[in-house]
Formats: structure tokens, sequence, C-alpha cells
């Protein structure tokens, strides 16, 4: 029976391409023991303005003297007030989105909590959006698993420690990944091409590929399905 395991780092509100990934998984994998890499979805995403503009929401994060610490480690800057911006900007561009309403109440609690790790910030995000698109999944974060290694080495230890005989990557891993150590594991990798879709959205021209909030607040619980028809498998 196969098994098919795929991981990501825990993005901030990430992109549909991201949920689809999860859809396509039995086990989804979050990668919080990988190096944070600064100005990175991690810890920012975009969403679309009124004036039909991108706007970068950023989580800050302590940074200065920690170049080389895991996503599991970086903490929030509390000192700037940026949970009441985050929403504030998102009641203001999308307080007229059809499906805004639905979501509203939910998200302002999640904002109004006093986080310290982004991490679980992330997470309680991730877990709130899966809920609303029904994804049912089992998730793991890579720092709990008996797992260890860089790079493929790692994606091959996890996929070992959770029975998986499948991991599931995005086209681009082609060119850094490994794919003799998964061979010699038994381990059948199959690459996906996600590309961007057009949905009904709000102020002027179509902007792709922004934060899954988007699609959410204008699309609702059709958002999945839009998700899951833009796909595509190609075998190694």
């Amino acid at each position: 029976m196969r098994k098919v395991i795929a991981a990501h780092q825990p993005n901030y509100i990430p992109w549909p391409g991201f949920f689809y990934k999860v859809i396509r998984s039995d086990v989804f994998v979050l990668l919080d023991n990988v190096q944070f890499s600064r100005r990175s979805f991690t810890h920012r995403n975009r969403i679309k303005g009124s004036q039909g503009n991108t706007i970068w929401l950023t989580v800050p994060v302590y940074k200065k003297g920690r170049f080389y610490q895991e996503i599991n480690e970086v903490i929030i800057n509390k000192t700037v007030r940026w949970q009441k911006k985050h929403f504030g900007t998102l009641l203001m561009n999308y307080a007229n989105a059809p499906f805004f309403h639905y979501y509203r109440k939910e998200l302002k609690q999640i904002y109004s909590n006093e986080w310290e790790r982004l991490v679980d910030f992330n997470v309680v995000l991730l877990e709130f959006v899966m809920k609303k698109l029904k994804i049912n999944r089992e998730i793991y974060s890579a720092s709990q698993l008996n797992v260890k290694g860089g790079k493929t080495e790692l994606l091959v230890s996890i996929v070992k420690e959770l029975d998986g005989n499948v991991y599931l990557s995005g086209a681009g891993a082609r060119n850094y990944l490994d794919e003799s150590v998964f061979k010699k594991e038994k381990i059948e990798i199959l690459y996906y091409q996600y590309g961007s879709f057009i949905y009904p959205q709000l102020w002027g021209k179509f902007i792709p590929n922004l934060s899954i909030l988007d699609l959410l607040f204008n699309c609702g619980g059709e958002a999945r399905n839009m998700i899951e028809k833009k796909w595509g498998y190609e075998k190694v």
C-alpha cells in the first residue's frame, strides 16, 4: 500500500499551492527544524490591497545574532504592534469580500493572542485554514520526530520514520534532491507542477499566488475544489 509523505516549512498564511500539497499527501510534515531564512515566506506573505496592489504582511522576529537559528527557535518581536496592524489590514481590504464575515471572528481571536514563537502562530493559522477547507490529514512537526540529516537525508529520514514509501515534492526540487538516496531506500519520488489559477477577486486586475486568505475570503468553501482542480503528477 502506498503511503505518501510530504513536507514543507511552516509558512505564514501561505499560497494555495501549499494546501494542495497537504491535500495530496497522507501525512504532512512541517519542517520546523531547518534553518530560518530571512525575508522568506516563513514570516511574511502577500495579500491584495483596495488599490489593486499587493501588500506584504510581515511578522517581526528577532534576527540579530541569530543567523543560524532553526524555524522552531524564531521568537516574535513583541515590541512591535504587528497583530492589530495585520488584522486591521485584512479588515480594511477584505471587509467587502463575499465570505470574509464567515472567518472574521475566529481570525481576530487568533491575531489577538500573545504569541512568542513564530512557529506556534503559523501552525494555528495553518490548522484554521485546513479546518475551513475540510482537510483532514495527519500533521507532524519534524522537530518532534526522531529524524536527522541535512536536505535529502532529512527528508528520507522523515519518510522512513513515518513508514512511508512515496515522497511528494514540487517539481522545482529536482534541482537539489539527491534522488539516488531515495532510490537506495526504495522510496518513490512523486513530483508535481502546481500552477496559479484565476478566481473571483476584488479590486481590479487579478493577482496570482497571493496568501490563501485571499482565495478563502473571495470564494469561501469552494476554495478547496479550486485548489484540487489545478494539479498534475510527474513521476521520476
